[in-house]
């Protein structure tokens, strides 16, 4: 998974509104993502992606860009 695809997917969700130019290393926080996006996130991230999110994987540094996301969901998520 790539940092633009958690940007589309992100969009997709309408759990943020992104510019359309929004860099996959830009910070998430900045553009809107709050407690309860961050919520929100978690619930379609379980749904998309049938990962499981713990709380101590909503880190700050997890969650700042597109890329560090990606980069979490993709470790999360059980390989089949």
């Amino acid at each position: 998974m790539t940092g633009q695809q958690i940007i589309n997917w992100l969009r997709d969700e309408a759990i943020l509104t992104l510019e359309e130019n929004f860099p996959p290393q830009g910070n998430l926080f900045t553009a809107g993502l709050d407690s309860m996006a961050v919520m929100q996130l978690v619930v379609a991230a379980e749904e998309s992606f049938q990962t499981i999110l713990t709380p101590a994987d909503l880190t700050r540094e997890n969650l700042s860009t597109p890329n560090s996301l990606a980069n979490l969901i993709t470790t999360k998520t059980p390989k089949t």
